[in-house]
């Protein structure tokens, strides 16, 4: 039984490995189509001849652009995620300022990616998942849960009034983030970092 077993797990992992080089192709593809075109005037046909794979192919994987463009939004969230754990290895950072700017300059860091996860023409899953992983820290730095979020709902930070001036205040610095990548250079990171640490400050009280 257990060589049977070792035998599956030997033939999945080829398989597997195909998956993942098939949907980051058929990614890739779309991320340059996009880099010569706006998004609204892509279709499943080019994506499918530069990936090169066959109808059943793309849709053996995504159901609909909608659908791939959430998928590109989701990793571009999650390696933002990443920068952002690496940002906050070995630092003790307690105040809901201090992680907000963390947080910043991890994103910032990123410019690529952030710009997949805040512009106007995004689906919205990768900000929902940036929003999700900031209020578990908001609620944690307030005393209202732990790393994870949970007991979000209790104590400092955790109320239903505080949660909506937390996705008010979210949204503001996504806005304020968005203005500096549109510039360009031209606001300084400084500056953007200071503007966020004086919203987060104002609603942390």
């Amino acid at each position: 039984m257990l060589g049977a077993h070792m035998e599956t797990t030997r033939a999945k992992a080829p398989f597997d490995q195909r998956v993942r080089r098939t949907r980051a192709a058929i990614k890739q593809s779309y991320l340059s189509l996009c880099s010569r075109k706006p998004s609204g005037q892509i279709t499943v046909k080019e994506v499918m001849s530069l990936a090169n794979v066959n109808r059943a192919t793309f849709y053996a994987h995504f159901a609909n652009l909608e659908e791939l463009t959430a998928a590109i939004e989701v990793d571009a969230a999650e390696h933002i995620e990443a920068r952002c754990e690496e940002e906050f290895a070995g630092k003790d950072l307690r105040s809901a300022a201090d992680i907000a700017c963390a947080v910043c300059a991890a994103a910032m860091g990123e410019p690529d990616e952030l710009r997949r996860v805040v512009s106007h023409g995004s689906t919205g899953r990768g900000r929902d998942l940036l929003r999700e992983k900031a209020w578990s820290r908001w609620s944690a730095a307030l005393g209202g849960g732990n790393s994870e979020g949970e007991g979000a709902g209790e104590g400092e930070g955790g109320g239903a009034s505080d949660e909506l001036a937390f996705d008010l205040l979210f949204d503001g610095c996504l806005g304020v983030i968005a203005e500096w990548l549109d510039a360009e250079g031209r606001i300084d990171d400084e500056q953007v970092k200071a503007t966020i640490r004086a919203a987060v400050q104002k609603l942390a009280g």
